[in-house]
């Protein structure tokens, strides 16, 4: 029976570990009740031809029975010709009882092969232990049940042979032929009732264990944090790797500006490093971007590597709130790129003019160029 402080419903991998150790919800009384029910059609459609199978094969045996001499040959035959004649009868309706018995079974727990509970421990080898469980509250509930089973269905059983026993009682008086057709009805009528009362019981009985199954199952508390951190990892040891992979994006993300083309700024609260090259991008990129205090960080890299800053609050929030890093900005936000491009083209020729041309093509592209692409 589960503890009292197993309160958690159990993970996937509580169940798939049960059921790899073959501890799956099921009813053995299922199995037998669809059992019983199609052996009993199976008896029903195949009697007839199993009893001319059988005559026909007595009939044989008695018309050449004075012939027959005791040597190793020809009971080697006999056996041979006995052995095909019990598959005729009883063949077909073993094999049908087989083929139910998995349905049965694959209807209650899937496809599910293993060998975990045929592996042998010492501790059921322990007689004190086996003389608990044969003793325990377990064994009496399943014992009482047993009973019950087994009262129910024997009353189902009386009460069909009693409503049959005028028929019975006739028996002496019938032909072979009439008693063996009033001894097939009387079996299946038998084999139905019963099994519809086993097929009942057998429903409750699931539903008992399934009861069960999903109580045994439930974890603690505890029991989950310990899968979970199996399963995911120590929560921080998990912490300190994001938090060195939020510092590789970082120092890859700072690498960036100073091979931008403008920071925009609000002008204390963000900055946005884009980057824009009319030769090779189709619109400007967002390199980097950070709030308060990495905001300042990049606008010092940025002053540091001769980057314009410009300010633009609307424009720096826009592209903060809209566009990850490493993405191009939407087209929306097009024209006012233009205009700051436009602006730090302008500056970035003119100081070019001023130093003799040195930096008059170091970052191409123009309004123009940012215009052309917006469709």
């Amino acid at each position: 029976m589960p503890r009292d402080d197993r309160t958690e419903a159990a993970t996937p991998r509580r169940r798939q570990e049960a059921r790899r150790r073959g501890q799956v919800a099921r009813s053995l009384e299922i199995n037998t009740a669809f059992i019983l029910l199609v052996a009993t059609a199976a008896i029903g459609s195949w009697s007839w031809y199993a009893l001319q199978a059988l005559q026909k094969f007595l009939i044989a045996v008695l018309s050449h029975c004075h012939e027959f001499h005791p040597s190793w040959e020809e009971m080697m035959v006999l056996a041979r010709e006995a052995s095909i004649a019990c598959f005729k009868v009883a063949g077909p309706i073993i094999v049908a009882c087989l083929i139910a018995g998995l349905i049965a079974s694959g209807a209650q727990v899937g496809f599910l092969l293993t060998l975990e509970p045929l592996i042998p421990r010492l501790s059921r080898l322990d007689p004190i232990a086996g003389l608990s469980r044969l003793f325990s509250a377990r064994a009496g509930i399943e014992l009482a049940k047993s009973m019950i089973k087994v009262t129910i269905v024997g009353y189902v059983g009386f009460i069909s042979l009693r409503q049959e026993w005028e028929r019975i009682a006739l028996a002496v008086q019938m032909d072979n032929f009439s008693l063996v057709a009033a001894t097939r009805q009387i079996l299946l009528t038998l084999g139905y009732r019963m099994g519809t009362a086993l097929a009942l019981l057998a429903a409750a009985d699931y539903i008992i264990q399934r009861r069960e199954f999903e109580a045994n199952l439930r974890m603690t508390k505890q029991e989950v944090k310990e899968e979970f951190r199996q399963m995911e990892g120590d929560p921080v040891v998990r912490s300190r790797i994001r938090s060195k992979q939020r510092q590789v994006a970082m120092q890859r993300m700072m690498q960036e500006v100073p091979r931008a083309t403008v920071v925009v700024t609000n002008p204390v609260h963000v900055a946005v490093a884009l980057k824009y090259d009319s030769r090779t991008m189709k619109a400007p990129r967002v390199v980097a971007k950070g709030a308060r205090l990495l905001c300042e960080r990049i606008k010092e890299i940025a002053r540091n590597n001769g980057v314009p800053v410009v300010e633009n609050p609307p424009l720096a929030q826009a592209l903060y709130k809209s566009v990850d890093i490493g993405r191009e900005i939407p087209v929306h936000l097009y024209k006012a790129v233009a205009e700051v491009l436009a602006y730090v083209f302008y500056l970035n020729k003119l100081k070019g003019v001023l130093a003799g041309g040195g930096r008059e093509d170091e970052h191409p592209g123009s309004r123009r160029d940012l215009a052309a692409h917006k469709t």
